[in-house]
């Protein structure tokens, strides 16, 4: 989302900006791109941002999250983000998650630079407690494939982002959730420290303040190595979201070492009910 690997000024989370997830030939496989041009038609929500650093414009992204079912019956939601214009960061996340426990089941990026295009996979098999990383070599057209163990509750770093503007609430105070990006751990805390009325391009609205950390750290996934790493510096950043049911995040403050990072909501869109916005 808007907070993944700072160097690129990357954004679920990113987010903050986020990773990626959808087809291939493993367990899981079937599952995530046979049904996109259906999930495609259900759509649930589309948020558009305007990406700042302090007042200078850098970047517009959105975020969507559509519905569907596969052939058995089954519901899940897909997650997405993707700058929409922009000269530095053409990244697309995309993450397939269960509904009900917002976990996710395939993550995909597809990574555009000057060299071209390539993805980027993980498929998330917590019966086994593993996940399968699957790279692609844009140059030989190949693709690793690299076993990483996890957590039974693993995320990736968009389903992370999501998973914290849905749940984290007066009643669930503190959040702190860990997952994997392929090469890297990450550990995403957030605590409800208040509540504000702020307005913004979407709207005026009365939204519950979080702040949060992300932290990173290299994956040895030769060694299988799952704990935290104690010397991982924290990002801290502050993420406002809607107090209704939609908990639509509105704005992310994330502060630099040379002025703020500022991802503010210019437009809402909710299949599922109305924005909390407050009249005038």
């Amino acid at each position: 989302m808007f907070f993944l690997e700072s160097k690129r000024l990357r954004a679920p989370i990113a987010s903050m900006c986020m990773y990626l997830a959808l087809s291939f030939l493993w367990p899981y496989g079937t599952l995530a791109i046979g049904p996109r041009k259906t999930a495609r038609e259900n759509l649930r929500e589309r948020i558009e941002f305007d990406v700042k650093w302090s007042f200078i414009p850098l970047v517009t992204t959105y975020m969507e999250t559509f519905q569907f079912k596969d052939s058995e019956g089954s519901v899940f939601y897909l997650l997405t983000h993707q700058a929409a214009s922009n000269t530095f960061w053409n990244d697309r996340m995309e993450s397939l998650v269960d509904p009900d426990t917002l976990l996710p089941e395939q993550m995909e990026t597809i990574i555009k630079d000057k060299k071209g295009k390539r993805k980027e996979r993980i498929i998330f098999q917590r019966p086994l407690g593993k996940a399968m990383y699957i790279k692609q070599d844009k140059e030989k057209g190949t693709e690793t494939i690299d076993s990483i163990a996890i957590s039974s509750r693993s995320m990736d770093p968009l389903s992370a982002f999501y998973y914290m503007r849905k749940r984290l609430s007066l009643e669930s105070p503190f959040l702190e959730l860990q997952g994997i990006t392929g090469t890297r751990r990450f550990l995403m805390s957030g605590r409800v420290v208040g509540e504000d009325e702020i307005k913004v391009s979407a709207g005026r609205f009365r939204t519950f303040r979080f702040e949060c950390t992300l932290k990173f750290w290299k994956n040895d996934s030769k060694e299988g190595r799952n704990e935290r790493s104690e010397d991982a510096k924290a990002n801290a950043f502050t993420l406002w979201v809607t107090r209704d049911d939609n908990r639509f995040p509105v704005k992310i403050r994330y502060g630099l070492a040379l002025g703020s990072l500022n991802v503010v909501a210019k437009s809402l869109v909710s299949h599922e009910q109305k924005a909390g916005e407050i009249p005038g």
